[in-house]
């Protein structure tokens, strides 16, 4: 005989003490599931939360014997990977390719310079207008996307040119070759974070709290509507226009965006530099941020970290290799600028046996691992 859950005269057998559905197991266990999908969403966050608060720790013990200030090389690592994430939005993501974003860096960090040493503005309102007008000049400029493929990269390759002869030749207002200097450092209002003994260390953590923010927008954006409006638009423009997204639109988001990124990592440079000047945002600076992307990995906003990481450590292990070798091998010193080189064979290798960039390489060298059937990179290298 079955049971029906209720004692004599109908009356509940917990004694009358309704259950409530809150505590329902079935209720109990989406809950949990609902934590574990966070969780696994957003666990790399955590785990880069972590090592990045405990890395100075590390790198006080290590980076004497390298020879590499490792807290310092990180600085600048968070500053272009907040520039890095911007444009690989707009490369990986949208589709756009963009070979001028050193002149919005650029834009960022002398707004936010002048500002401070003209109008007496602190850093910390320096910054949101470095981004304010950066993205304000890139949206200008966005009708430039009308154009498509290497018309795209040459006319962005002009804006860059152009930046450079303004800021060079306007001595009254950038100082010109000069550049400018005593650029107040970071502050927040009560802390002086690029001053004191561990400035070092307070502008560490400020750079990669901003940038880690930025990666937690990004990531996101590309789950979001806007987010998959831009991937349809990098596979196909004609099918995204049938599925009803606006192209033009689309377009102008992604650039705007990028742009205010790339303006919000030169303000956060000018003020840990201190000086600034037109030769630091030649188009050399465009085709790192590029190579970063690139070498990191597109449509992965993880790759912006990873080829940030690679790009900004080449030069300071390169310059530490006398240290580590007693001398430079021979057959190198002939090479003058063995960094280039370097740049280069990195960048070979990445696109013959990592196309998709280093984090969906090493991605897909675990997948091969769990399923050794079909190697991934051999079939990608080759296509």
């Amino acid at each position: 005989m079955e049971s029906s859950g209720k004692g004599v005269g109908g009356v509940p057998r917990n004694g009358g003490i309704p259950v409530d559905a809150g505590d329902a197991p079935g209720k109990r266990s989406s809950s949990a599931r609902g934590l574990l999908s966070i969780i696994r969403s957003y666990h790399l966050f955590l785990e880069l939360g972590v090592f990045l608060a405990l890395f100075p720790l590390w790198a006080d013990r290590v980076s004497r014997p390298l020879g590499i200030p490792l807290v310092m090389v990180m600085r600048l690592v968070g500053i272009y990977t907040i520039a890095a994430v911007g444009l690989n939005l707009l490369m990986g993501y949208a589709g756009q390719i963009s070979l001028g974003h050193a002149a919005f860096f650029g834009i960022g960090a002398y707004t936010s310079a002048l500002l401070c040493l003209k109008a007496h503005f602190p850093p910390w309102l320096g910054i949101p207008a470095a981004v304010a007008v950066s993205a304000i000049l890139g949206f200008m400029v966005a009708p430039v996307l009308r154009l498509k493929g290497h018309y795209l990269a040459m006319a962005t390759l002009g804006l860059g040119m152009v930046f450079f002869v303004f800021m060079r030749e306007m001595t009254w207002l950038t100082g010109g070759n000069d550049g400018l200097r005593n650029i107040p450092a970071l502050s927040l209002p009560g802390l002086a974070i690029g001053e004191g003994r561990d400035y070092l260390r307070k502008e560490y953590f400020f750079i990669w709290i901003i940038a880690l923010l930025v990666l937690l927008f990004c990531h996101n954006l590309v789950r979001s509507r806007s987010g998959r409006a831009m991937q349809a638009l990098h596979q196909s423009e004609v099918a995204a226009e049938v599925m009803g997204v606006d192209v033009s639109w689309e377009k102008i988001k992604a650039f705007v965006l990028s742009a205010a990124l790339a303006g919000m990592a030169g303000g956060i440079f000018a003020h840990i530099q201190g000086y600034i000047d037109p030769n630091l945002f030649t188009i050399v600076l465009s085709i790192q941020l590029v190579t970063m992307v690139v070498v990191g990995g597109m449509e992965s906003i993880w790759g912006a970290v990873a080829g940030a990481g690679v790009i900004t450590f080449i030069p300071k292990v390169v310059e530490a290799l006398p240290k580590w070798l007693g001398e430079v091998p021979h057959w190198l010193e002939k090479y003058s600028n063995y960094e280039g080189i370097i740049y280069g064979l990195i960048l070979v290798l990445t696109m013959v046996f990592m196309p998709k960039g280093i984090t969906r390489g090493l991605a897909d060298m675990v997948r091969y691992r769990r399923s050794p059937f079909v190697n991934p990179l051999r079939k990608k290298a080759l296509e």
